[in-house]
């Protein structure tokens, strides 16, 4: 079954459920103006519905879905900071919709007791009340925790890892790759997008002539026994020898030192030519410098880790010696080098992302437990409820190490230690 979850997904009752879903979680008088970035409002979308779907439908199972940048607001906290929430085409809802309600089934029997966030048929109350009734009785010391930035710091390799373990079916983990990519690209202030831009190709610049320098010079060197004379590239056209050391004679091969010079200037050439030079093309769309994907080797921009990610899988996809020096060029400095961490960050604001956040915190749920501690967790928030405070400073030290084997931190100034006496605010609710 798990193998043709795809299937499941986009089964037109199922995509429907979905719409209902996302069209039920909007007040009527704001379906109108409900649009998301490509300016489809929910009632628009529901104007042409069997139609909608339908397209919809197709494109999940033909592989020609792709989802659409999101684009974004801000809300007050009440530190005073802002929460980033993203907005998603109604499309892009429907499919989140749709494949959050087949997954979930899956994980649901395997979530623990002690995990109330974001749940069906559990609650916020539930959650309140479980940890009001674990502290009148023994244990009365509190760990009172957060995980800081929470969502924007999952991260995406050990979260794909998590999901593989139920999903058989590559489609769909294409499919939730591709949701995790659109939210990483996006990330960040509006108004600093064209200077991202900027600085994104300026770094596909630099890796990609390190790249090929790295590569070919290595080729070379294996390859032909006068690479010694040291040959190097200034810029991608052409290349440059360096100053000749008056010590010493000129090379009595210069034949066969031009033959390496012009292997190494027409290997570049045909690079260039080919249009794969960075293995990536952009282009802005609109006025938000959205990047956009026009070439087949690769989704992202190469100085991103998703980007260095996808090369590695499509860097023999290319055809002809152009596509593929540029592909193994910058895969392998990316590879070598070990440039830039590993991406993180889901959508807070998506249909999937509380499912995503549980499942990501599921093995945090079962270490606490299963070493004999007291937790109840609400999404990020979480409490570790001990009858000494012993104990307690012990939960707190485990609840650290088991959050970095996750690669997440505690917000210091939110998680602490509360002794008998103190007062735990937890979701909203006072727990003497």
């Amino acid at each position: 079954m798990t193998n043709k979850i795809l299937e499941l997904i986009a089964a037109p009752e199922n995509l429907l459920s979905a719409w209902r879903t996302v069209r039920g979680n909007i007040p009527k008088y704001r379906r109108q103006r409900a649009s998301g970035p490509d300016g489809v409002s929910l009632a628009e979308f529901e104007k042409d519905l069997t139609a909608q779907i339908k397209v919809l439908r197709s494109m999940l199972m033909n592989g020609r879905y792709q989802p659409q940048a999101p684009s974004y607001f801000s809300i007050p906290k009440a530190n005073g900071k802002q929460r980033v929430l993203a907005i998603l085409s109604v499309r892009d809802r429907i499919a989140q919709r749709a494949t959050q309600q087949v997954l979930e089934p899956l994980w649901e029997p395997d979530f623990l007791p002690c995990s109330f966030g974001f749940r069906p048929g559990i609650s916020l109350e539930q959650a309140v009340s479980f940890a009001q009734r674990a502290r009148s009785s023994e244990n009365r010391w509190v760990v009172d925790g957060d995980i800081a930035a929470c969502f924007d710091t999952l991260d995406h390799d050990l979260l794909l890892g998590f999901l593989r373990h139920k999903i058989k079916d590559g489609r769909v983990i294409d499919l939730m790759q591709n949701w995790l990519d659109v939210g990483v690209m996006q990330m960040g202030p509006p108004q600093n997008v064209d200077m991202q831009f900027a600085q994104r190709i300026e770094n596909i610049k630099s890796y990609a002539r390190q790249g090929f320098e790295w590569v070919l010079e290595s080729f070379a060197q294996q390859s032909d026994p006068y690479s010694r004379y040291g040959y190097y590239y200034d810029d991608p056209a052409g290349y440059s020898v360096p100053d000749a050391d008056p010590s010493m004679d000129t090379s009595p091969y210069p034949e066969r030192d031009m033959a390496v010079s012009q292997f190494k200037k027409t290997a570049i050439r045909q690079v260039v030519m080919s249009g794969a030079m960075f293995g990536v093309n952009f282009f802005r769309q609109r006025l938000s410098g959205t990047l956009v994907k026009t070439g087949t080797l690769v989704k992202a921009a190469v100085s991103t880790p998703m980007g260095r990610r996808v090369l590695k899988r499509n860097a023999m996809a290319v055809g002809g010696f152009a596509g593929l020096a540029a592909a193994a060029a910058i895969t392998a400095f990316f590879l070598n080098r070990k440039a830039g961490a590993a991406p993180v960050g889901v959508l807070q604001g998506s249909p999937l992302s509380p499912l995503l956040a549980n499942i990501y915190l599921h093995p945090f749920d079962v270490n606490m437990t299963g070493n004999g501690y007291r937790l109840a967790r609400f999404a990020d928030d979480w409490v570790v409820l001990c009858a000494t405070q012993e104990q307690a400073e012990k939960a707190y030290n485990h609840a650290l190490l088991s959050l970095n084997k996750l690669h997440l931190k505690v917000n210091p100034t939110k998680t602490r230690i509360l002794s008998p006496e103190e007062k735990l605010e937890w979701l909203g609710s006072v727990i003497k």
